[in-house]
């Protein structure tokens, strides 16, 4: 879905442009998400649905929030493929690792730290969203997962790993 009008990706470039600096988050773009597809790459998308889901819902949102939010959903910074550096209940702890990291990284605010540790639900049930920014995420990460999985499963230059989102510096 590329509906945003023209201010609509200003705004949305405006708000991740800091987030997509970040040699933290740009090294996302080495750790595999879902297939072939990058971390970064996953968050980028999720991002963008969620923006542009809210925008062309005419839901009444947070942007700053709301990308914040999406950028750093998957924020734990390790691949959750490799046993030796993932941690313990990847599916249902990492949310608390993104959210610690965006804290300490970011300082985020409670609503971004609410979004980040509730995209997961119903994965645990009693960590439930609580805005509408935070349902938008959680949709918008179901959705863009399931397109990974099942649509775009393919290797870059013969290896399994991911293709950079951002080139690196």
């Amino acid at each position: 879905m590329n509906t945003m009008t023209e201010q609509q990706r200003r705004e949305f470039a405006r708000i991740a442009a800091p987030y997509l600096a970040n040699d933290q988050v740009r090294s996302m773009s080495g750790f595999v998400q879902h297939g072939s597809i990058s971390t970064l790459d996953h968050v980028v998308r999720v991002a963008r649905a969620s923006y542009t889901w809210a925008c062309v819902l005419g839901i009444t949102f947070n942007a700053e929030d709301l990308v914040a939010g999406a950028l750093l959903h998957d924020f734990y910074l390790y691949d959750w493929h490799d046993r030796s550096t993932s941690k313990p209940n990847h599916a249902t702890k990492h949310p608390l690792y993104a959210e610690e990291n965006a804290r300490r990284v970011f300082g985020v605010n409670e609503h971004v730290a609410s979004i980040i540790a509730t995209h997961m639900w119903p994965l645990p049930p009693d960590r439930v969203p609580r805005s509408r920014e935070a349902w938008i995420v959680t949709a918008a990460d179901k959705w863009c997962s399931l397109q990974e999985t099942l649509l775009m499963r393919h290797t870059h230059g013969g290896t399994n790993r991911p293709r950079p989102a951002v080139e690196r510096r």
